[in-house]
């Protein structure tokens, strides 16, 4: 086995403290963070993601409080949803329904200061099953954000993470125990651009990484506790007023923390690619390039993949929105099926506001796991369709349908899977 040094963890610890106490001088409350589940490698850097992040969150609405000298926008928010599931637990056979209740309350506090933008949120999501009780579970989600202007040439993007979540029974390759496989993460990230706003070339540096323990069903889940921690760099040059060609870098470290596992690895990544902003009606964003993923154990093989990442965005109307997303990169295992997963998913989305009021949104969505190691792969469909109708500005309601279908090369995997859910959020 081929020895070599993790990511110094200083600096990364170093940025989470930082985003943390910076944003809490300012603000004071927390922000909610990554979806529960299966932690893969950071993604390669997106353009249209920093773009966002670099204009700050959006103040809209909320209660405005001066704390500290500063004016601080308070958003309180609560979701209610009532779901009905026909397949809880994505079995092939002996299909278990349940209806289950979801509350979530959460609350942010953000504030500018100059030309800088600190957040800090948090949420709880609770969620109550009318038959599986054990399924029952709770997840807590604090974090901070801090969006820095250093100068003419400097910005600086800094986020920290806590999530205590769950992997809801059925949903990886580990055996269906009694209970779901609980855990806590940690995330620390920053991107860091130099080059002026206005400038032909600009260069972002980013870093990051993320931990994962889980705290329960430890005779399965000890082998899955794993840090993964990220370095890269991305050059950006604007060709022409709306065309920005870029060429990303990436090292990302994946290292579990059961002595003895044969899944630590290294990835490299070197992908170009360019952003088009067409017109106020069509964005798009897209880079390919390939992956290298390097194994310590020499019993799982090197492998080099191509790799992908796309967004696009068509507003044909004002009150009309399409969305279409492309991925292809690896992803980390679960249940020690194969080496990891090379993962490729397609999506597209169609918002329509029907008035003021009421807007309906559908989706598709196809994604192919291909197991690397092993002779499986998996196949899923999504479909969804979503009304909503907005009482006032702080409250709407609506409903929820999505069915999923997959096949696998293991017929224990296969699933069909239908969820209704009605749903009410309230948000000042």
């Amino acid at each position: 086995m081929r020895k070599r040094g993790l990511i110094n963890a200083a600096p990364l610890i170093a940025l989470t403290g930082m985003a943390a106490l910076v944003s809490s001088a300012w603000a004071q409350q927390p922000q909610p963070g990554a979806p529960i589940g299966p932690v893969a490698p950071p993604t390669p850097y997106s353009p249209s993601a920093a773009a966002a992040a670099q204009s700050g969150p959006a103040q809209t609405g909320g209660i405005t409080l001066r704390l500290m000298g500063a004016l601080v926008t308070v958003n309180p928010s609560l979701k209610v949803e009532t779901r009905y599931d026909d397949n809880v637990f994505l079995s092939p056979t002996n299909r278990s329904a349940d209806q289950v209740l979801v509350l979530t309350p959460a609350l942010s506090l953000e504030t500018r200061q100059a030309n800088n933008t600190f957040a800090l949120r948090m949420s709880t999501t609770i969620a109550q099953y009318q038959k599986n009780k054990a399924d029952n579970y709770s997840s807590t989600n604090i974090g901070a954000f801090a969006n820095l202007d250093l100068g003419t040439r400097l910005r600086a993007n800094l986020s920290a993470d806590f999530l205590e979540g769950v992997d809801p029974r059925g949903s990886n390759n580990n055996p269906l125990s009694s209970t779901p496989d609980r855990y806590r993460q940690v995330q620390g990230r920053g991107i860091f651009s130099y080059g002026a706003r206005e400038a032909k070339g600009r260069i972002d540096f980013e870093f990051g990484q993320v931990w994962r323990n889980y705290t329960n069903n430890r005779d399965v889940t000890e082998a899955e506790d794993r840090a993964a921690g990220d370095i890269g760099a991305t050059f950006n040059w604007r060709v022409g007023p709306k065309t920005t060609l870029l060429i990303q870098g990436k090292h990302t470290k994946v290292d579990y923390a059961l002595t003895g596992s044969t899944l630590n690895s290294v990835e490299d990544a070197l992908l170009a690619g360019a952003v088009w902003e067409a017109s106020a009606k069509t964005r798009a964003a897209f880079r390919i390039g390939m992956v290298k993923k390097d194994f310590d154990d020499a019993a799982h093989a090197s492998s080099k993949t191509l790799s992908w990442a796309g967004e696009a965005t068509w507003s044909p109307r004002t009150y009309s929105r399409v969305n279409l997303s492309l991925n292809r990169s690896p992803a980390e295992t679960t249940g020690g099926v194969g080496d990891y997963i090379d993962r490729t998913n397609t999506a597209a989305s169609w918002t329509h506001d029907w008035s003021g009021r009421f807007t309906t949104e559908a989706s598709a969505a196809y994604l192919t796991d291909a197991y690397q190691g092993v002779a499986r792969t998996d196949n899923t469909q999504n479909y969804g369709l979503r009304a909503t109708y907005k009482m006032r500005r702080w409250l709407s309601f609506g409903a929820d349908y999505t069915h999923s279908n997959r096949t696998s090369d293991d017929s224990n995997f296969d699933y069909k899977r239908n969820a209704f859910m009605l749903f009410f959020n309230a948000a000042l």
